[in-house]
């Protein structure tokens, strides 16, 4: 019986440790993966997970440090946000998420810019709640080169179900 006792115990523990944070992309075709082969692609991408993981780890500092200046992002709180407004928000975890995976549908270069295009999935960081719904969204993102780093320029994201 104490076996048992002890094994139920160490499930029961086991089932409430939480699937950790992540954030990741992956190429919804080939036509993605053959982009990622130009430098500048491979780069705002690594900057666009970068900005994802900051998004994850509530790392407000990292997050700011990769909005361009002159960022406006038309969010999906049906809203226009700028650069300003963007870190304020994701300071005060109104964008704060346990999981951010995007499938790139599209990656290209237009006028020295960088755009990504796809679908995100996103789960919420909910205080109290014990299961939240995760988000799917239809995104672009537009990443421009200052001084040596990507930073996000132009941002569109659309709620398309929960």
């Amino acid at each position: 019986m104490r076996n048992f006792a002890a094994r139920t115990l160490t499930a029961a523990s086991l089932a409430c440790i939480a699937v950790p944070a992540s954030a990741g992309w992956k190429a919804a075709n080939p036509d993605v993966e053959k982009a990622v082969a130009d430098p500048r692609i491979a780069a705002a991408l690594a900057a666009a997970t970068a900005l994802d993981r900051a998004t994850i780890a509530d790392d407000f500092a990292a997050f700011a440090q990769l909005l361009a200046d002159d960022l406006a992002v038309n969010n999906p709180q049906n809203g226009v946000s700028v650069q300003g407004a963007t870190a304020q928000r994701n300071a005060r975890r109104q964008i704060s998420y346990s999981r951010y995976d995007r499938s790139i549908e599209y990656a290209g270069v237009r006028g020295g810019m960088v755009v990504l295009m796809g679908e995100e999935v996103v789960t919420p960081k909910l205080d109290g709640a014990a299961t939240p719904a995760a988000v799917h969204r239809r995104f672009t993102d537009l990443w421009k080169q200052v001084d040596g780093r990507w930073l996000l320029t132009a941002r569109q994201a659309t709620i398309i179900a929960r």
